[in-house]
C-alpha cells in the first residue's frame, strides 16, 4: 500500500508584513502607512527578525514612493512582553528616526496589564499611537496627552456627524472623540470603506482614516 502524506501548509514567515495606508479625511492625501506583521507574533518580534522587518517595511513603503510617517502595529498576543529598549534598538538599527516612525500599541494590553512600555517608548522620543478599545477606555487627563499622539478606533460605518460636537452625540464613542479631540490627538478610524463614509467621518470630527477607502489611492 502506498501512503501519500498530505503536504505541509506553509508557514507564514516571520518577516512577512502588510503595509496598509491611513490617509487625510479631508483632502485624501496620503497621512501615514501601518506596518503588521503577518507572521508569528512571537517570531515577528524577536530582535533580528523585528529589525529585519522593519528595514523591509520602510525599504517596500519607499519603493511605493511614499514618504509619510510608518507606524509598527503591535500584536496583542506579545505586547505585555516586549521591552522598549529592544523595541528602540531594533528601530534604529533598522534606519528609523524619531520623525518617521511611530509605535502603536493597544488599549485593552494597557488597561489589562499595566507595564511601563509606553513611558519608555516615549522618554526615548518615539509618538505612540493608541488602538482604542471601546470596552476598556483610558481617560485622556494630563498622563495620557504626555504619551499618545493619535487614537486609532472603529468607526460606524453610518456615524452622527455631530459626534464630536459639545453639544451633540452623547453616546460613548461620541464622548471619547470629544475627549480625544480635547487632548490634541489626531482621530483615525481604522477602517473607512466608501467616499461617502469619509465624508461624514471627517464632519463628525475624524482626522485620518485607513481600509479599502485608504488603499485605493495607492493603487
Amino acid at each position: 500500500m502506498n501512503v501519500i502524506p498530505f503536504r505541509p501548509r506553509p508557514q507564514a514567515e516571520p518577516l512577512a508584513f502588510a503595509i496598509g495606508a491611513r490617509v487625510d479625511l479631508r483632502v485624501g492625501a496620503l497621512a501615514a502607512g501601518v506596518v503588521r506583521p503577518i507572521g508569528p507574533p512571537e517570531d515577528a518580534f524577536a530582535y533580528s527578525n523585528l529589525t529585519r522587518l522593519i528595514r523591509g517595511a520602510r525599504m517596500a513603503w519607499l519603493e511605493r514612493g511614499a514618504h509619510a510617517v510608518l507606524t509598527l502595529a503591535t500584536p496583542p498576543e506579545v505586547q505585555n512582553t516586549l521591552e522598549a529598549e529592544m523595541l528602540h534598538e531594533a528601530a534604529i538599527e533598522a534606519g528609523c528616526t524619531l520623525r518617521n516612525f511611530n509605535f502603536q500599541l493597544n488599549e485593552r494590553e494597557l488597561v489589562a496589564a499595566p507595564t511601563n512600555l509606553a513611558e519608555e517608548l516615549r522618554a526615548r522620543g518615539w509618538n505612540i499611537v493608541l488602538r482604542g478599545d471601546p470596552d476598556c477606555p483610558l481617560p485622556f487627563g494630563a498622563r495620557a496627552r504626555s504619551l499618545y499622539c493619535e487614537l486609532v478606533v472603529q468607526a460606524p460605518f453610518l456615524p452622527d456627524p455631530f459626534l464630536a460636537v459639545d453639544d451633540g452625540d452623547r453616546s460613548p464613542l461620541g464622548r471619547r472623540l470629544l475627549a480625544a479631540k480635547g487632548a490634541g490627538f489626531v482621530v483615525t478610524a481604522e477602517s473607512v470603506l466608501t467616499t461617502s463614509q469619509a465624508r461624514t467621518l471627517a464632519i463628525a470630527g475624524f482626522d485620518r482614516g485607513g481600509g479599502p477607502f485608504a488603499e485605493a489611492g495607492l493603487r
